[in-house]
């Protein structure tokens, strides 16, 4: 296979996870206490939710079983409770509770993150008269100023106006009384507010919460539960829901005797009606008639007729002989004294016995004076008198027996016309008697058969038990404490997964030995470990710190250099790398010191004519002259080669930078060049330029007897390596090899000694921080 089309991903880098698992331990830690910080605040400010519960088991029966016919098997056992459970869960039957449960309104106190419902505990009531429907659902807010006023917010008129306890609050939607509640001496909360609950809301938040379902098919037990932020509230609401179903069901078993009832109060009544028309047509007949017994009151009707007859024709004397009365005193007639007797007023016949004596004294003067006398004329004047006083008696006497005779006439027609009609009378009395008798005893039938389904209806037993009533629950069922925290290191563990995992994808860094094996085919020369401490630019460190891990690795890749090239006395190496910033600058200073170090004289000849640094890591010489200004012919080779202050270790700088320094190294001053400096110098090594910015560093890589390729671990990136492969497999690059610099040491070790044994320096310590979230 080709090197340039070596697949980037063959499988799991184990050391690539383990180096970014390394680097995200920091935000692992993060994300595990983010997790768990955000389940406590869960547990912490989620409203705890109460669940309570009850148990029936349903008397379940069908027309089959009560002839013996058959048993009820678990399907159709199933259907029965299905049918109960859509009944208890219909809005049917949760308009019965609420018709029946005092869910009008909801009271809060109001919280810095929670309100609490204050169910049966309110300091306040609230007594309303809706007028429109806009209150409904919407918190009106209460602030208690003292023990006997309050401020009153709703949403439509945000006023805050000052109301006292007890007064009629008349606002646009709705007319309030708030009052207190013997609740009010203990509470201390100042906020307060209320939901007027609409039916539909009520509806919804009934069924939202309660549930029906079947525990036992064989046993027919079901389980009434309801769910509720308040515990109390949750327990009455299932007992409510129980005691309904109660009364439900006790309605549907009596439903056949209710309606029997039902029918007989209806009949009951018309009956009633009946017999009180027959009452009230006896009274009226009794009263109109003065009796309730015709036979009687006939025989009674004959008498009084002949009675009348009989004071008709005493009158009709009467009136004859007052007639006469009349006549005989018209007549001027002496002879009165016999009419006196007929049984005349006595006030008539008083005036008939004056009017006698006083004509007696006329007829006894008349003997004695003549009819002139004075005293014969007088009395004739009384006389005349008093029979015009009579007469005008008599007349009145006759008028009033005229006036009787009449009134007897009138009470015999009336009788008369009684008699008539008392037969037909008699006959219709007789006929409502009946009547009223056939609706008496159908009443008092019907009155017997009520009793009877009353009793029925009495003795009527419910069709389900209650095996468990619903208890106060003290145990929240939410928020679950173990299972939000155990969510909380679960999401830990996943989001710390998910972000190795895709830091791990996203990584396209070189970051290990083996991923770089299998980026490349060039051979790797070794590793050089990662030096802690900050430095502003290379420094030859290895005669400072000659038992530090980079000393050793180096010294490892001086003795790997030594398998890789052929043992002639005079060597170029070529060290670059894709882009600066690699280490390949560092790695030519340090490696020529540690190969100094081995008694060979050693020149590091700095190429990067764009961009020294050698003189840099050095910390002396004139960067004025140097490579450039040899290979143009203004210096000469002892000029610019600088001593270090190791021994056998020279450096010659890359001098001003020149307008071409491709150019430079094409010319044959550059081969003239080497083939000096191999007279004096065992090894010559050359700090090219990168060699993935400019083309210099590839035409010094072709003088080299080995080409050192430097990758930065954790820096250089997957694809500079298609820039290596390039050279290997399009350049054809026989004598180049790979050097892993800045590894972490807890990788090193895969590739040369073990470092560890050797002394550090004590680098500057790194701070918690930047190790935790090393990038």
């Amino acid at each position: 296979m080709e090197a340039g089309n070596k697949e980037e991903f063959e499988g799991i880098d184990l050391d690539k996870a383990i180096s970014v698992l390394r680097k995200s331990w920091g935000w692992i830690i993060l994300i595990f206490l983010l997790t768990n910080v955000s389940a406590y605040l869960v547990v912490r400010y989620t409203k705890p939710l109460f669940e309570s519960s009850s148990e029936l088991k349903l008397d379940v029966e069908t027309n089959a079983t009560e002839l013996g016919l058959t048993t009820i098997g678990e399907n159709q056992n199933l259907n029965i409770i299905s049918g109960e459970i859509e009944l208890i869960k219909s809005k049917l039957f949760f308009n019965k509770v609420i018709d029946d449960f005092n869910l009008d309104a909801f009271y809060f106190t109001e919280g810095d993150l929670l309100d609490d419902e204050k169910y049966k505990t309110s300091p306040f009531k609230v007594d309303f008269e809706v007028i429109n429907e806009s209150i409904y659902d919407k918190k009106i807010r209460i602030e208690i100023i003292d023990s006997n006023s309050f401020k009153l917010s709703t949403p439509e008129e945000n006023s805050n106006k000052v109301y006292q306890f007890g007064q009629v609050i008349n606002t646009n939607n709705a007319n309030l009384i708030i009052n207190k509640t013997p609740y009010f001496l203990s509470n201390n909360e100042r906020y307060h507010y209320f939901i007027i609950n609409s039916r539909s809301a009520l509806i919804a938040y009934i069924e939202d919460n309660l549930s029906v379902v079947p525990l036992n098919l064989n046993a027919n037990t079901i389980k009434i539960s309801f769910q509720d932020h308040n515990a109390s509230k949750a327990r009455d609401i299932v007992n409510a829901v129980d005691s309904i179903y109660l009364k439900y069901t006790n309605e549907e078993k009596n439903l056949e005797n209710k309606q029997k009832i039902n029918w007989l109060n209806g009949e009951l009544a018309s009956i009633e009606r009946q017999l009180e028309g027959f009452e009230s047509y006896f009274e009226n007949f009794t009263i109109d008639n003065r009796t309730n017994d015709l036979d009687a009151d006939l025989e009674n009707t004959i008498n009084y007729i002949n009675r009348i007859d009989s004071q008709r024709y005493e009158l009709s004397k009467k009136i004859n002989n007052a007639q006469g009365l009349l006549t005989t005193i018209e007549s001027n007639e002496s002879d009165v004294t016999l009419l006196a007797g007929y049984g005349f007023s006595k006030e008539v016949t008083a005036m008939l016995n004056q009017l006698t004596e006083l004509i007696a004294e006329y007829e006894s003067l008349k003997l004695s004076y003549t009819e002139s006398t004075f005293a014969l004329t007088r009395k004739e004047k009384e006389i005349q008198n008093l029979r015009a006083t009579l007469k005008k008696q008599v007349s009145k006497l006759i008028t009033d027996y005229e006036n009787r005779t009449k009134e007897l006439e009138k009470q015999k027609a009336q009788l008369q016309r009684n008699f008539v009609e008392l037969p037909g009378k008699s006959t219709e009395f007789n006929k409502k008697q009946r009547f009223f008798k056939l609706y008496e005893e159908f009443y008092l039938s019907l009155m017997q058969n009520k009793a009877e389904y009353q009793i029925a209806q009495a003795g009527t037993t419910t069709k389900f038990k209650i095996l468990s009533a619903a208890t106060l629950p003290t145990k929240p069922i939410s928020p679950d404490k173990l299972i939000i925290h155990g969510i909380g290191f679960v999401a830990g563990l996943v989001f710390a997964f998910f972000f190795v995992g895709i830091r791990y994808l996203l990584h396209n860094k070189i970051s290990t030995p083996g991923e770089l094996e299998r980026l490349t085919d060039a051979p790797i020369l070794g590793s050089i470990p990662e030096e802690k401490s900050k430095m502003q630019q290379s420094i030859i460190m290895v005669d400072e710190r000659p038992k530090s891990a980079i000393s050793e690795s180096l010294r490892s890749i001086r003795t790997n250099i030594d398998f890789m090239v052929s043992k002639k006395q005079q060597r170029v190496i070529s060290i670059t790398s894709t882009i600066g910033g690699e280490g390949k600058t560092f790695t030519a200073v340090n490696l020529g010191a540690i190969i100094a170090m081995s008694k060979k004289k050693v020149l590091v000849l700095d190429l990067d004519m764009r961009k020294p640094r050698v003189h840099l890591s050095f910390g002396d010489g004139n960067p004025n002259i140097g490579v450039s200004t040899i290979l143009i012919g203004n210096n000469t080779i002892d000029e610019c080669v600088i001593k270090s202050r190791i021994d056998n270790l020279h450096y010659i700088n890359a001098g001003p930078t020149p307008p071409n320094p491709s150019e430079l190294l094409l010319n044959g001053e550059f081969d003239d060049l080497l083939n000096k400096l191999k007279l004096t110098y065992d090894v010559i090594i050359l700090d090219t330029p990168p060699v993935g910015l400019v083309t210099d560093g590839i035409l010094a890589m072709k003088k080299a007897d080995l080409a050192m390729y430097v990758v930065r671990a954790n820096y250089s990136k997957r694809n500079f390596l298609k820039t290596l492969n390039r050279l290997v497999s399009v350049n054809q690059f026989k004598n180049i090899a790979v050097i892993l610099n800045a590894l972490p040491q807890l990788r090193s070790n895969n590739y040369g000694y073990g470092y560890g044994y050797y002394d550090n320096s004590n680098p500057k310590s790194q701070s918690v921080l930047n190790k935790l979230f090393k990038k």
